[in-house]
């Protein structure tokens, strides 16, 4: 399954992604969703929002 963020433009009919509970049996939690095609898509790791917490602005003394 392909990883995408919230918000991010499907690539099927470029509806921005909205977040929503899973129904997949593999899949625990929530997965990113198009409510115009019904896609489905795994939540990318948002790794890049610690990254931005902690530059040097914000990072721990």
């Amino acid at each position: 399954m392909l990883e995408k963020k919230i918000g991010e433009p499907c690539p099927t009919c470029e509806t921005p992604l909205q977040r929503r509970r899973s129904t997949f049996r593999t899949i625990v939690g929530d997965v990113a969703y198009c409510a115009r095609c019904c896609s489905s898509f795994e939540l990318a790791r948002e790794d890049d929002l610690v990254a931005a917490l902690l530059t040097p602005d914000f990072a721990p003394i």
